[in-house]
């Protein structure tokens, strides 16, 4: 046999080795095909119990298969990524010009947008409908906030209404808003207070950070004051906030008692009335008393106002929002990883306590919650609140040097006690102020039982004080003209000045201080308050030239007035004020020099003082426009 025979013989025999090859891959391909197939069915079925937030099937499925664990990090990565339908359906709801046509389900299914709605039955046989969020239906919108939505729902493996608070901006929050969303949840997650929300379960769902808490059926104390200023207890009003608070603590519980108190208390704030002074009081002692006790957890709220107290249906008020709270190791009394950056505002302007508005973070203690209730009192018994502005940095200037008016100037049927309570909680001295919330509800329940309360009046300093903290502008004023009348009346004793000139400037000092009283009381009208404040700086210039004009030579040492005039109407925090002060100041100053020619040599000294007289005018101008330009980042 040739050798081509052989060669064409073995190429014709059949190769053993290549169909046994072969024949072993097919079969590992076809077992693989069965792995892979039954990989992806346990891959569904764990998926579909994630979406059924159904923990303990995803943990038995783990358990039976633990091949699936490599799987899992990359199911929840690409869980996150995913876009959060449930939640986006509730923001359009409310933002209709982004909604679209249709929403994919969960299943695959279209549905619109505006049936977006699941039905279960409830074990009392109500059937409760809403959007579906884990074991919770979304039943309708509370309240939102610039971090947080809250929604009243049904969680449905309990059967019961609680309130879920989500991160409003979801995805897009950074992490420090992650962060302070389960501040929030942790420092009240561990409180046990009647007087404090508690919270239920914090977790998150399809990448949406939520936690749950107490229902409160009932309103916000901001709707309960919105009836105006606090009253005396009137004859014709049986139904009021107290009747349900106290009976609440001090009556049997039986059916027929716990009816009554609620059916008291819910007809008390239905009725749209004002709170009396009673009723402001009790309730401030229990928020009191709520502060307190966070106070002992090391927790300093930071945000106490009538928005977050709520009024359950027995009349009792419970705290909410630890959103800015501040939470301090026991131990070491640091901070735990929630503190602001050095110098950060925090907080609501018309509720801030002094060392709050001005950023001195590391002075904010429990004194800062007391103040804040004194500004709650404060609106509660005056209707009004202590320091407002006209925008959020002008209110921030007022909290920080003025004090406000006293009550009972605005309310003259507010006790007395109750004014010297609320007045001890705003001083601006933390030292100043109760040592503890404890102690300021201890005080409280003394006006409550008629006893005669800590916080006296005070003595004749501290008014003045006050007054002159309360009304700058017209104190200023005054001691400048107490001033000037002094010198006038050494003048004339040591016979520098005649009876008839001492006597006419004292006229035209006495008529400058009785104006400068009336603009005053016209800063309160809401009305007639930007006015006079243009006649005031302008009756200033004008009084002051009139007494250049009559007094001797020299008169180089008045002028320094006009300067100053100019840098105070900057203290209004408006532009058009300085610049009108500036104008006026240099038609005065024209007017003297006309009237006194003899003042306008050499003739170069009246060019420089009206140089920087303008040089003072644009300086303090452009720092009002700084300020003002600031205060848009407090403006909400």
């Amino acid at each position: 046999m040739t050798d081509s025979q052989d060669t064409g013989h073995e190429a014709n025999m059949p190769d053993d080795s290549s169909e046994l090859s072969g024949s072993i891959t097919r079969a590992d391909v076809a077992d693989s095909d069965d792995l892979e197939s039954e990989l992806i069915e346990l891959l569904d079925q764990y998926v579909s119990a994630v979406h059924r937030n159904d923990v303990k099937q995803c943990d038995d499925l783990l358990t039976a298969h633990p091949q699936l664990r490599d799987f899992v990090g990359p199911l929840e990565t690409l869980d996150r990524m995913t876009p959060d339908i449930e939640f986006a359906s509730s923001l359009l709801e409310v933002l209709p010009e982004f909604a679209a046509t249709d929403r994919v389900e969960a299943d695959g299914a279209a549905e619109p947008l505006t049936s977006s709605r699941d039905t279960t039955s409830t074990a009392s046989g109500k059937r409760k409908s809403g959007r579906r969020f884990g074991r919770y239906q979304l039943l309708e919108e509370l309240g939102r906030g610039g971090m947080g939505v809250v929604f009243r729902a049904h969680q449905t493996d309990l059967d019961r209404i609680v309130a879920i608070k989500m991160i409003l901006v979801n995805r897009l929050a950074s992490a420090d808003h992650i962060r302070r969303f389960y501040q929030e949840a942790q420092a009240a997650g561990r409180l046990s207070h009647p007087n404090i929300v508690g919270i239920h379960e914090v977790g998150e769902f399809l990448g949406q950070h939520f936690f749950s808490m107490d229902c409160v059926e009932g309103v916000n104390l901001r709707e309960v004051l919105a009836a105006g200023a606090a009253r005396a207890e009137s004859e014709t009003r049986t139904t009021t906030l107290s009747a349900g608070s106290e009976a609440a603590r001090t009556e049997p519980s039986s059916e027929n008692s716990s009816t009554l108190r609620v059916a008291t208390a819910a007809t008390a704030f239905r009725s749209g009335q004002p709170l009396t002074f009673e009723q402001a009081a009790r309730t401030i002692r229990d928020v009191a008393r709520a502060a307190a006790y966070l106070h002992s957890h090391g927790i300093i709220h930071r945000d106490l106002k009538p928005s977050n107290i709520l009024i359950d249906g027995l009349g009792q008020p419970r705290v909410t929002d630890f959103g800015l709270a501040r939470v301090s190791s026991a131990s070491n009394d640091k901070v735990d990883g929630n503190c602001t950056d050095s110098g950060t505002i925090v907080g609501t302007p018309n509720y801030m306590s002094p060392e709050q508005a001005a950023g001195r973070l590391n002075e904010v203690g429990p004194a800062s919650d007391i103040y804040s209730l004194g500004v709650i009192l404060y609106e509660a018994l005056t209707g009004q609140l202590p320091n407002r502005g006209s925008n959020a940095m002008e209110t921030l200037v007022r909290v920080i040097e003025s004090d406000p008016e006293v009550p009972r100037y605005l309310n003259r049927e507010i006790p007395r006690e109750l004014e010297s309570i609320c007045l001890h909680c705003l001083d601006k001295n933390p030292a100043q102020r109760y040592e503890s919330a404890d102690a300021l509800a201890d005080d409280l329940d003394r006006f409550l039982r008629g006893d005669p309360v800590t916080a006296g009046p005070q003595g004749i300093y501290h008014r003045i004080r006050r007054w002159m903290r309360r009304e700058p502008a017209l104190a200023s004023r005054w001691s400048a003209m107490l001033c000037g009348a002094g010198i006038l009346e050494v003048s004339y004793l040591t016979g520098e000045m005649t009876f008839g000139v001492r006597d006419l400037f004292f006229q035209l000092l006495a008529f400058w201080a009785v104006a400068a009283l009336l603009f005053q009381k016209l800063q309160r009208s809401v009305q007639l308050a930007a006015v006079s404040r243009f006649l005031w700086l302008a009756s200033d210039a004008v009084f002051l030239t009139k007494m250049l004009i009559l007094a001797g030579h020299p008169t180089g040492p008045l002028l320094v007035v006009y300067p100053l005039l100019i840098a105070a109407s900057g203290l209004f925090i408006q532009e058009s004020l300085v610049y009108f002060m500036t104008s006026v100041s240099l038609i005065s100053y024209a007017i003297f020099l006309y009237m006194r020619p003899g003042e306008a040599s050499p003739w170069h000294y009246p060019l420089l003082f009206s140089a920087i007289l303008v040089v003072i005018g644009v300086v303090i101008s452009h720092q009002v426009n700084r300020i003002r330009l600031l205060s848009r980042h407090f403006d909400t």
